[in-house]
């Protein structure tokens, strides 16, 4: 056992477990490596051999590590309470006996597999036949063989589908279908914390492996940028976008521009915004004869640069395009912007990715400008609001009230009293009543109120002017002297009379 680390990791539950749920788990080069529900120590090792992560491209080391499993399985059978199914793909139409009679049978069955690409059951009939007690050395010889045309052509298939982004990978680790059309983040996050759960190391320590897949396959589907450079370019292309390397070209940025009221910018909303923009289609790979393919079209070819000769000894660079392969459709859809207490007009919100898409490019930002419309009321001024209050002259030597609805819906009273009088451009601070802080929309500026004095407007009857001028005089408020500064005794040059 020495070479061996069993650990019991449950048994198989429900059919749903088949090909899931980790039965036991042994090491294997410094590795964890998994027998699962429904396999057979044969069948794990073949799921080791062709997995991307774990691939092997040697008959021997897979056989090695079948037989890790069978002696794992045989010594932790009674522990573990588990036996491997004696048919394979149970209720499937692919349903078939795990064991046959002869070493040929296996190979037969192994090369139906293999002309179908399907080369997880392909290595595992072929294990199977090795694993047999009685083996005659050349038919041995023909099998190894076999086996090792098999794990070939599987790592060549890998390395394609890594390079090529083949999302398969993804949406097989977390137990779904990929149908090319958009991923509903909702299911996909709901379905990954139910795998991780179940997965999880700490509660299922043989499951290490499967956890990092499921984990792995998540953080790219669930970042747009990061599944659209894998589909199209593969894992190198994203490795180079979490390490932010600057060979990576964008497309160029979209500018929108919308316009809010300033009780929107007070109390904070939302706006829905159109943007249409080219996205490059999955399903034109996948499924091209769907409906919503017809209107595809092929993308934008790649910008690139080459040397044409003008003679044998001058050259000049040309620009050209390289066709691309992806297919390119237009979509419009309507985008969220939050618009936050306390937003300056011409401030720009910054939306990444959402710009239009070309293969092996990070889609650019789109920027949308927000625009506050002028106020019939409120003036702003930073943090600050005003509001220019008439007052006839009455109200300017008598006193007035007055109410002010503000941006939210509330009232402000505010008043001036008998015998405080108004002045022209006089007014009133009010604190913590102008606009709320950008960043910190708890506090808030402060509400100044300016007052226009009215004077009246016209000519008045001489005889009806007589009170108010008994009752101005009365208060010490005569009419000033008629002359100006202190007069000359000797008359100017020049002096120009009125």
């Amino acid at each position: 056992m020495s070479l061996l680390a069993v650990q019991a990791a449950g048994v198989c539950e429900s059919p749903s477990d088949l090909g899931k749920n980790p039965v036991l788990s042994v090491t294997h080069a410094g590795a964890t490596v998994e027998l699962r529900c429904g396999d057979d120590a044969a069948l794990a090792a073949a799921r080791v051999a062709t997995d991307r992560k774990t691939g092997m491209n040697d008959a021997a080391l897979v056989l090695s590590v079948a037989r890790k499993f069978q002696r794992a399985m045989d010594e932790e059978s009674q522990k573990i309470g588990y036996q491997a199914p004696t048919v394979l793909d149970a209720g499937r139409p692919s349903e078939r006996p795990r064991e046959l009679k002869t070493g040929g049978l296996y190979s037969r069955r192994a090369i139906s597999h293999l002309r179908k690409s399907q080369f997880r059951e392909a290595v595992a009939d072929l294990v199977r036949a090795l694993l047999r007690p009685v083996m005659d050395s050349t038919a041995n010889s023909k099998l190894v063989a076999t086996l090792t045309d098999c794990l070939t052509k599987a790592k060549k298939l890998r390395l394609e589908q890594e390079k090529s982004g083949d999302m398969t990978l993804l949406f097989e680790a977390l137990d779904l279908e990929d149908d090319g059309n958009e991923i509903d983040q909702g299911k996909l996050k709901k379905i990954y914390r139910e795998l991780s759960v179940k997965y999880h190391p700490d509660k299922n320590p043989g499951a290490a492996e499967r956890f990092n897949s499921i984990r792995d396959a998540y953080e790219i589907l669930s970042d747009p940028v990061k599944v659209l450079l894998y589909d199209t370019g593969g894992m190198e292309l994203v490795r180079k976008y979490e390490g932010e390397s600057q060979e990576l070209e964008r497309t160029n940025p979209v500018e929108r521009t919308i316009y809010v009221n300033l009780e929107d910018v007070y109390n904070g909303a939302s706006r829905e915004v159109s943007n249409q923009r080219r996205v490059v289609c999955r399903s034109c790979r996948l499924h091209p004869n769907v409906p919503r393919c017809k209107q595809c079209r092929q993308c934008p070819g790649e910008t690139k640069h080459r040397q044409v000769w003008i003679d044998s000894q001058r050259y000049m660079m040309q620009e050209y395009e390289e066709p691309s392969d992806e297919k390119c459709m237009t979509k419009s859809d309507m985008t969220t912007i939050p618009i936050e207490k306390g937003t300056l007009s011409g401030d720009l919100m910054k939306h990444p990715g959402m710009a239009s898409q070309l293969p092996k490019k990070i889609p650019g930002e789109m920027i949308v400008k927000i625009v506050v419309k002028p106020h019939t009321l409120f003036q702003r001024r930073d943090n600050d609001l005003i509001v220019d209050i008439d007052v006839s002259l009455y109200e300017a030597l008598m006193g007035f009230e007055r109410e002010i609805v503000h941006l939210d819906g509330q009232i402000l009273h505010f008043s001036v009293k008998r015998g405080d009088i108004v002045k022209p451009g006089a007014g009133l601070q009010i604190s913590g009543m102008g606009m709320p802080l950008k960043e910190d929309s708890t506090s808030f500026g402060n509400l100044f109120v300016s007052f226009n004095v009215e004077f009246p407007r016209g000519s008045r009857n001489a005889d009806d002017l007589e009170p108010l001028e008994k009752a101005l005089r009365a208060i010490g408020e005569g009419p000033k002297p008629t002359r100006v500064g202190r007069a000359s005794s000797r008359p100017r040059a020049g002096r120009n009379e009125l």
